[in-house]
């Protein structure tokens, strides 16, 4: 059960990374207003999962919440390597 939690903050830290590569590549000078309001639901959609993971896991107690937390920050480094891996390779 404890390594659920681990996995389920690898996962949603998985997901933040995605959405954040997508609203990344709709980034451009001419955006329109679609382009805009896709990029903020997806900014709320990673707030609202990393903040519900989050308090499902405190109120599980202490452990399950420092898992979460680490689970979403290996997340956060994984994506990071992937990402300076991906611009030194130049793919």
């Amino acid at each position: 059960m404890i390594a659920l939690w681990l996995f389920a903050g690898l996962t949603v830290g998985a997901l933040n990374g995605l959405t954040l590569r997508n609203s990344v590549a709709r980034l451009r000078p001419d955006v329109s207003g679609r382009a805009v309001a896709w990029i903020l639901g997806e900014a709320l959609l990673r707030l609202g999962l990393t903040a519900g993971l989050l308090v499902v896991a405190l109120q599980r107690g202490v452990l399950p919440g420092l898992l979460a937390f680490a689970g979403l920050w290996l997340a956060r480094w994984g994506t990071v390597y992937s990402v300076q891996r991906t611009r030194i390779s130049g793919h």
